[in-house]
């Protein structure tokens, strides 16, 4: 049976990535409902959408995910983790509200920019409050939980529109996001952000909850505190500069390294070649000579998503962060190169008809083995190897960098096909797969089971251990 304090972890986590399984159902309410916007029985009074409206509607969001990797992540600094959890909750509530009243174009490109920052959000704030309340043993199996919540979202995003009436869909997502809100409420602050604060009191009182810790603490925990002090509590003399972060807390060896890892590991997704791959799967399973119709094609590959990311949930913290992308990365070089050899020998007029099998094949392996590894341990690695005055600051930017290589490889994807071929750009990202699990292998220190100070021990060898304290002083 579970402890309390795992028990209250797990409660946490899952109340946090409720906003994650919505911004999952805001990404399968898009394909499904394009259509229904591009025909006659469109429910917008303006009448049916165009083509390059579509367009605009599906690529409108990057615009509130810039923005909130911008806006959660200062408040989540500024005023706090939980806060900056209340805030994604009031955008995702606001988004469908509009989705309700939506009449025209405008009120649906709202809703897709209010749900883009929710999303991004999300991202830049969820990965860090859920490492801040994790035990060491445990956190990289609930920093997982981020992407089965939003697969799974996606996965009922796509069922429920391909099933239920538009407005129903509406409701049932405005449910979620009231649930969400009303969790996070009850939730206390991260400690350690508390603790970054001086506010010490409040944070023994929070890691008490996600501990299970009674009044008389057990001595794990008075170490734990402990450390947490000796980490936070020695610049007292200071305390200005301790709530504002100067560059000279960039330049120290462990944290150049880790942001070093950070902005690299962070390509590893995009650059994978599933997201692409994935944004035009519709495409690839018609050129296939598949049979099946694009909803069952979507939900196929959502539900392959949601598998690998329950497989790396309860792998990441057994088999490691390093096997994990290394794994994954490999796979990901293999798959795009049997696709990029498919459709090279396709285009010479080579005889594939008893091959056929091959891209759906290859795309599901690819979706597959990506959500294992690359799609969501980098997410993890970031706050674990980040010193936690820089954390929110370099997270912030790396996400940025997420969302832009992401954008520019989706845009430029069918230009460079039509230019060079498929199999010259799918060469290039099985190359790319390759280069990551060489850094990972030669680069990339392992964080499984380890603490925030041994971690940096792993970014810096010659750092001697830093002694740990017994008692508190309250």
């Amino acid at each position: 049976m579970l402890s309390k304090g795992i028990r209250n972890q797990y409660f946490a986590t899952i109340c946090a990535n409720l906003a994650t399984l919505i911004f999952g159902l805001s990404i399968g309410w898009l394909s499904p409902n394009l259509e229904l916007l591009l025909s006659d029985a469109t429910p917008l009074t303006s009448g049916p959408i165009s083509s390059s409206e579509a367009g605009w509607i599906g690529s409108i969001g990057t615009v509130g995910c810039v923005l909130a990797v911008l806006i959660c992540g200062w408040v989540s600094e500024i005023a706090g983790r939980k806060s900056a959890l209340m805030l994604i909750g009031v955008a995702q509530l606001v988004s469908w509200v509009v989705v309700v009243f939506a009449k025209d174009l405008t009120m649906i490109y709202t809703f897709r920019i209010l749900g883009g920052f929710a999303g991004g959000g999300t991202l830049s704030v969820i990965p860090l409050f859920v490492s801040e309340i994790s035990e060491d043993r445990i956190r990289g199996t609930l920093g997982a939980i981020l992407s089965i919540t939003c697969n799974l979202g996606i996965l009922l995003g796509f069922i429920l529109c391909y099933y239920l009436d538009y407005f129903t869909v509406t409701y049932i997502a405005l449910a979620f996001c009231i649930l969400y809100s009303v969790g996070c409420m009850f939730l206390p602050e991260s400690p350690q952000y508390l603790f970054t604060k001086e506010k010490k009191d409040r944070a023994i009182r929070s890691l008490r909850f996600y501990r299970g810790e009674a009044k008389n603490e057990s001595s794990k925990f008075i170490s734990e505190v402990a450390r947490y002090k000796e980490a936070h509590g020695n610049t007292t003399k200071d305390s200005k500069r301790r709530v504002q972060l100067h560059i000279k807390d960039l330049l120290s060896k462990p944290t150049l390294k880790g942001i070093l890892i950070c902005v690299i590991v962070m390509m590893f997704h995009p650059m994978s070649g599933s997201v692409p791959l994935i944004t035009f799967t519709d495409r690839i399973f018609r050129d296939s000579g598949s049979d099946l119709p694009p909803s069952t094609c979507a939900m196929i590959v959502a539900a392959i998503n949601l598998i690998g990311a329950y497989v790396s949930s309860v792998t990441v913290d057994k088999a490691g962060r390093k096997v994990l992308l290394i794994t994954s990365a490999l796979g990901c070089a293999i798959c795009s190169a049997i696709m990029g050899t498919y459709t090279f020998l396709n285009g010479l007029g080579v005889n594939l008809d008893f091959f056929k099998w091959i891209p759906v094949t290859t795309l599901s392996g690819l979706v597959f083995i990506s959500a294992i590894g690359v799609a969501i341990v980098p997410f993890i690695i970031m706050p674990e190897i980040l010193e936690p005055r820089v954390r929110g600051f370099v997270i912030t930017w790396c996400l940025l960098e997420f969302h832009s290589v992401a954008f520019l490889v989706v845009k430029f994807f069918p230009t460079v096909v039509e230019r060079l071929g498929l199999y010259w750009v799918m060469w290039f990202f099985s190359c790319c797969s390759v280069a990551a699990a060489t850094f990972v292998i030669f680069y990339v220190p392992e964080t499984k089971g380890k603490s925030f100070e041994e971690i940096t021990e792993s970014l810096e060898p010659e750092k001697k251990t830093v002694p740990k304290q017994t008692s508190i002083d309250v």
